[in-house]
């Protein structure tokens, strides 16, 4: 960290002071972790934004860590929160207004036994720029209306936080058991209403309106941008940073937060988006919308662990590059000029190609592909 850095952070970083937190606990912020010494009281320089906090006890009895736990906290410009171990719920609780009164009073007193914000860790020792840089790219819109509407009460949340993804997965699977048996009596499993991620559910199977012609049907569903706009107006308020924002807690729930809620909400999101073809001729959406995800989809790949980018690459739904590869299509037959969409995908080739060992076709390839397989070329079924 260069000097003016440091002096700026000094004068305007927030503080975040922790107490009675036992050593050998996991303790985070953003994209950095490290177990806590004996001495550790909290962190100082902190810059002022929105940042998650996270940390996991130490499990003495099995040995390692036990449930990773976190919250989201906006910290203004010198802002000194307090928080304390609770030993009986193994999570941090607010400290009381007396304990912050006092704890401010005597912060110089208590500097020595508070680290520094991780301004400059970069990666696995590769040059990717500072923390705090790759955090804000990954988190930039997430703003506190974003995480007071979708985070359980208080933005905190656990590896065992639950959505509305689940509810839908067990009443898929409720009604496939009800198919095989209409005897069998399926108990409904009780939820935590109170612990739970308040998502949307983005329900990209029925993406056209309920008086859709049937002839019309079949255009809805290969083309999202009704759904899109639709719930834009319905679950954002027309705001495109709650979707973005939407976007960047989902993936941050799963690469921090180590709970994978957070997926199926970040697949149906990228799906919702880049599956719009019709939105590539709406430069409203193309600039509010399609690019910023794009550009939030970079950053978050850049930070993907190694068998996180093998599940979303090599699994058999491979869903990113599906999506891509039905996107560059899509932007190759709009009939509006997209240069800087072009750009930012032909940017985007030579990272894919190598951070995963995957290629990105070109858009008249996968022409020529469609056109093959739809053509006077395509497969025949012949009665024999």
């Amino acid at each position: 960290m260069d000097q003016d850095t440091a002096r700026r952070l000094f004068e305007q970083g927030a503080c975040l002071v922790i107490l009675d937190a036992p050593t050998g606990t996991e303790f985070g912020i953003d994209l950095a972790t490290w177990e806590t010494g004996p001495l550790f009281s909290g962190l100082k320089m902190i810059p002022p934004g929105m940042h998650y906090i996270h940390y996991s006890a130490k499990d003495s009895a099995h040995g390692g860590t036990a449930m990773r736990s976190g919250r989201f906290h906006a910290f203004a410009a010198q802002e000194v929160v307090v928080w304390r171990w609770d030993a009986a719920t193994e999570q941090l609780v607010e400290g009381s207004r007396e304990t912050v009164e006092r704890i401010r009073a005597n912060l110089r007193d208590l500097d020595p036994r508070l680290g520094a914000y991780p301004v400059g860790i970069a990666r696995d020792g590769e040059p990717l720029g500072t923390s705090y840089t790759r955090w804000t790219r990954i988190s930039c819109y997430v703003s506190a209306s974003t995480v007071a509407r979708v985070l359980p009460t208080g933005g905190s949340f656990s590896s065992a936080t639950g959505s509305v993804y689940e509810d839908e997965e067990m009443e898929q699977a409720r009604k496939k058991l009800l198919t095989r048996n209409d005897e069998l009596f399926v108990e409904n499993i009780p939820v935590d209403a109170e612990d739970r991620f308040a998502f949307p559910l983005v329900d990209i199977r029925h993406s056209f309106p309920r008086n859709a012609a049937p002839e019309d049907i079949h255009r809805y569903i290969v083309d999202k941008t009704w759904l899109l706009r639709e719930m834009l107006r319905r679950e954002w308020d027309g705001q495109a940073g709650l979707l973005l924002g939407e976007f960047q807690v989902a993936f941050l729930v799963i690469l921090v937060g180590q709970n994978f809620t957070g997926l199926e909400h970040w697949k149906r999101l990228m799906h919702l988006v880049l599956g719009s073809s019709s939105a590539l001729e709406d430069r409203d959406l193309v600039t509010s919308i399609v690019m910023p995800l794009l550009h939030t989809m970079r950053g978050q790949l850049e930070e993907c662990p190694a068998d996180f980018a093998t599940m979303v690459f090599d699994y058999s739904d491979n869903f990113v590059a599906s999506l891509l590869c039905s996107f560059v299509l899509s932007l190759y037959e709009c009939p509006c000029e997209n240069k800087e969409l072009n750009g930012m995908i032909d940017e985007l080739r030579p990272f894919l190609a190598e951070r995963f060992q995957w290629t990105l076709p070109y858009g008249r390839d996968l022409q020529e592909e469609a056109d093959i397989e739809t053509g006077e070329y395509a497969p025949q079924i012949v009665d024999l």
